[in-house]
């Protein structure tokens, strides 16, 4: 079992409160289909959440694309060291996103993020 990496929850981030406190005061960087905002939190977890406007399709499309997030995040989230709380925003431009598109994306995102919070650590 000590070899084994665990699965990591992914809780959701849902109080307003929250939402403001990652805005105000964490990373944000922008991708092809996502803009995404990180800060650290002090929990022995991730949060995740997100904002997909109704421009962007049907129910059945936002959902879809919050689904990929969702899995993208638990394929590459074992490895990353600080426990964060994660808001995805949607472009327009998700509604035709894949799984191995949003990966790409999100990994770029994480190592920008991990300096950042390597910065902050050091200083």
């Amino acid at each position: 079992m000590d070899g084994i990496k665990q699965k990591k929850r992914l809780f959701s981030l849902n109080k307003r409160c929250d939402f403001n406190l990652v805005f105000k005061q964490g990373f944000a960087s922008s991708t092809k289909h996502l803009v995404i905002y990180a800060r650290s939190n002090n929990l022995d977890y991730h949060r995740l959440g997100f904002s997909i406007s109704k421009k962007i399709g049907k129910a059945v499309v936002r959902n879809r694309i919050r689904r990929l997030i969702k899995e993208a995040m638990r394929k590459i989230i074992l490895d990353f060291p600080f426990n964060s709380d994660f808001i995805f925003i949607a472009k327009k431009t998700a509604q035709d996103v894949t799984l191995n598109d949003l990966v790409c994306e999100i990994q770029v995102y994480l190592r920008k993020y991990y300096d950042e919070c390597l910065k902050k650590n050091n200083n």
